[in-house]
Formats: structure tokens, sequence, C-alpha cells
């Protein structure tokens, strides 16, 4: 799930279409209560897993709402593979310097585990929310179309939830954290 959680925070960040970004968040979501639900009590992994559920689901059918331009109006052409945008510029600062930020960021949460102690969350744990956490700030800093930022700071909340799930297996702190989400979810579709 380690390796799945940084491939899904990868794709939610590179990806132009935001179809492909909710999907990757949904999984990114179950993932997360996969990773969790050796250490923590099953009723908390299913409330995880849930409220990330139901905040995929607010953002898709808000995204249907939005129009779309029609690929008459679009000033460039774009190459498309299964309706979606794989062009070099699909992003708003193209493709490459996503690729670079990507790079950038493996390597400062490579730097910052070079020394790390296990304290209080596990390793794997701290590093998929390490990761998380970047490509969701990073997400935030280069995107401007809220149906690219929204999966970006969702990300970056469930990194957060990775690192403190651990430490307070409480049911009222998991429906807190997915009260959160799903509110969060709700600015983001407003």
């Amino acid at each position: 799930s380690l390796i799945g959680l940084i491939l899904a925070a990868a794709t939610i960040f590179l990806a132009s279409d935001w179809r492909l970004s909710l999907a990757a968040l949904l999984v990114q979501y179950i993932l997360v209560g996969m990773a969790l639900s050796p250490s923590i009590p099953q009723e908390v992994v299913i409330v995880k897993i849930l409220s990330g559920m139901l905040a995929v689901v607010i953002l898709y059918l808000s995204a249907r709402l939005i129009p779309q331009v029609p690929a008459a109006e679009a000033a460039e052409e774009t190459h498309r593979f299964l309706r979606l945008n794989v062009d070099w510029a699909a992003g708003p600062l193209g493709m490459p310097l996503r690729f670079l930020a990507i790079l950038l960021v493996a390597l400062g949460v490579l730097r910052l585990f070079q020394g790390y102690q296990p304290t209080l969350v596990p390793t794997d744990l701290a590093l998929a929310a390490c990761w998380m956490g970047g490509m969701g700030l990073l997400g935030l800093i280069i995107s401007g179309d809220p149906l690219r930022v929204a999966p970006a700071a969702l990300t970056m909340l469930a990194g957060f939830d990775l690192a403190y799930a651990g430490l307070d297996e409480n049911l009222a702190v998991a429906g807190f954290f997915g009260a959160l989400t799903l509110l969060a979810a709700l600015g983001f579709s407003y």
C-alpha cells in the first residue's frame, strides 16, 4: 500500500483531467485505509475510507456540473488518449515542470528520512505521509484550477491523517477528521 500511496499522490499531481485525478484520489483513500488497518480498529478504518469516498463523490458530482469548453473553441490542439489530455502542456505549467517538481519532492523526502528515528509514527507511514503532504502542497502551489486544487488539498489532509491516525485511535477523532474532509470537499465543490 505504500507504493500505491506514492503512485496515487503522483498521479493526482500529474493528471491533467479531473476524472483521472478523482479516480486516483479514490484509490488513495482506499489505500490509506489499507495502510492503517493493521494498527487501528477496523471501525475507524471504515470511517476514514467512507469519508474519503464521499468526498470524492461530492467533487465528482460538482465537477460534472461545470460546463466544459468545446473542442472547437480550444486554442491549441492537444493529444488525447482514452479521452484524457496527454500533451506536454497539459497542465498550467506543463508536464516537464511537473516531473521536475516530483523529482525535487522525492529528493526532499529522501533527505528528510536519511536520519529518521521512528518514535511515534512507523517509518513507512511517515514516509507516505510526508510524500502525500509534499505532493499536495506542490499541487496547491502550482495548480490554479479548482478541480486540480481540491484533490491536492485532500491529498495533503489524507497525508496528515495517515500520520496522526496511529497516535490517536479514538473514533471521535476519526469522525472529526472525516467531517473535516467532507467540509473541505463541500467547500471546493461550492
